[in-house]
């Protein structure tokens, strides 16, 4: 390969010029190519949520479909509610108890930020002190109580019909569980049946599955 001042020759049998602006422009469309690639990936996007910049009119809103967290502790258990709430259409996610909150005292919680990919800014939230009580404020209106526990009277979660009235979900702590008087106020207890040696999974794991299956019950009783 010799250099040229009018051009490159490559001497492989074939001769040919590559005109240096023509090199030029190759090289800015490649560049452009990729960014393009890499500003419209999942993982941009996912920066674009965590940023609060997506515009919230864009954003597909459900109804009849709250999520309840009693005592949920951990923050990434948290977090991870959010993306689960966020893909099965609900509406509200209420924190009860001791469960963290993605803001306190105008403080954002960065994990359950990070976690939640930044839907806490687009999903509506509200903390209860008292889970019985927004239990009772939510029947009031209408709502149907499904605990997401193992429970004496629990029943597979897709043996369950959903009806046409709002339904509130009730996720539990990642130890002991949803609150026994809680349960006892709920209308409908559901479970994930186990097939393997543990007794159960990750709090954000069943609710995810339950959360979607009820969800599409809601859509095709519309």
């Amino acid at each position: 390969m010799t250099n040229r001042k009018e051009g490159l020759t490559f001497d492989i049998g074939i001769s040919f010029d590559i005109c240096p602006l023509s090199f030029g422009f190759f090289w800015v469309l490649g560049i452009g190519y990729w960014s393009f690639l890499l500003y419209t990936s999942p993982m941009s996007f996912a920066r674009t949520l965590r940023k609060g910049a997506v515009e919230k009119g864009t954003i597909t809103q459900q109804n009849k479909f709250v999520l309840i967290l009693d005592n949920v502790y951990d923050t990434f258990n948290v977090g991870g509610m959010y993306r689960v709430a966020d893909a099965a259409g609900i509406q509200k996610i209420y924190h009860c108890g001791d469960t963290p909150l993605p803001i306190e005292k105008n403080v954002v919680n960065n994990k359950i930020a990070r976690a939640s990919v930044g839907l806490y800014q687009y999903i509506s939230w509200e903390h209860q002190n008292d889970t019985e009580q927004l239990i009772r404020m939510l029947k009031q209106q209408g709502f149907t109580i499904i605990a997401l526990e193992q429970d004496a009277r629990s029943i597979p979660f897709d043996q369950y019909t959903p009806t046409n009235s709002p339904i509130a979900l009730i996720a539990g702590n990642e130890t002991f569980g949803i609150d026994k008087q809680v349960v006892n106020k709920a209308d409908v207890v559901v479970e994930l049946p186990m097939f393997g040696i543990n007794k159960s999974v990750n709090v954000v794991v069943a609710t995810g599955i339950v959360a979607y299956y009820i969800r599409r019950s809601l859509n095709h009783g519309m």
